[in-house]
């Protein structure tokens, strides 16, 4: 899927951000002191890099797209917030083994000049798609975490055109394994993307006024949009940081398997990145 994330690079086709949400059981009023604790004790550090990422237009698409772009980058940690690879966490609920974030994706827009199965269709707009996630821990170890993710999103095309329209929602459970050591950091996960009628709408049916000899008329349904397994990898030297993500996406049992507009049954995305640290507190 075309994604929003990593600097508007990378991170986006990883697919994930995070902002977690307030914890109703806590008093939602910071006091002074809290407040100067966690000034205390954050860190900051700015860089700036270059991503390389190759993308399909939308799942199932025969064409790609290949982005070479610079990117600014930044980390904080505080008590209470984490901003780095993974987006922005704000720590204000986590209880045991549960922790409810903010989760965030999205999609860039497509010109259908550019991809052969929809020529003559309208563009795909600009896609964000946002809503809660449960991530459950289901096990720890000392630099091990394993993990079951749920993220649910409401999902808005947005053009200049006119308001943010609501094109359904879409879920992609999955199971998440990470691990730390040294200066290695790397993250597997396994999972499956579900989603509205609506939501694919936009990418896989054909109204009868986009009927073509090659591409007959087709109406979406609800229903899986395609498994997939994925990988992160990122590693620093000194002040450099060099990542890397790879996801391979199986659609052969998708719903609408069968639309004119899904031209292969499963696909590969990925990319790299080297960013330089030059500031840090």
């Amino acid at each position: 899927m075309r994604r929003l994330m990593f600097a508007a690079s990378l991170t986006a086709i990883m697919g994930h951000g995070a902002i977690v949400i307030a914890d109703e059981a806590r008093n939602n009023e910071v006091s002074p002191d809290t407040a100067t604790e966690d000034d205390a004790v954050s860190n900051w550090s700015l860089g700036v890099g270059l991503a390389v990422v190759d993308y399909p237009h939308y799942p199932g698409s025969v064409q790609n797209e290949t982005t070479i772009a610079p990117i600014p980058y930044a980390e904080y940690h505080s008590e209470r917030f984490d901003l780095g690879k993974d987006g922005l966490a704000a720590k204000v609920f986590q209880s045991g083994r549960f922790k409810l974030d903010l989760s965030v994706n999205g999609a860039l827009p497509v010109s259908s000049k550019k991809n052969d199965l929809r020529t003559g269709m309208d563009d795909l707009e600009l896609m964000i798609e946002f809503g809660p996630e449960l991530e459950i821990t289901v096990a720890s170890w000392k630099n091990s975490i394993l993990r079951f993710d749920i993220p649910v999103r409401a999902n808005f095309e947005v053009t200049t055109e006119h308001a943010p329209k609501a094109v359904g929602w879409s879920t992609d459970p999955r199971i998440h394994f990470e691990q730390n050591f040294e200066h290695w950091d790397w993250e597997i996960d396994v999972g499956a993307l579900w989603a509205s009628q609506s939501y694919q709408d936009v990418f896989y049916t054909v109204d009868t006024t986009d009927v073509m000899a090659s591409r007959p008329s087709y109406q979406a349904e609800s229903g899986v949009m395609g498994w997939r397994v994925s990988a992160t990898v990122e590693r620093r030297i000194g002040d450099w940081i060099l990542l890397g993500y790879l996801r391979q996406m199986d659609l052969s049992s998708a719903a609408n398997k069968d639309s004119p507009l899904l031209g292969q049954n499963s696909y590969l995305a990925g990319g790299v990145a080297a960013i330089w640290m030059f500031k840090t507190n």
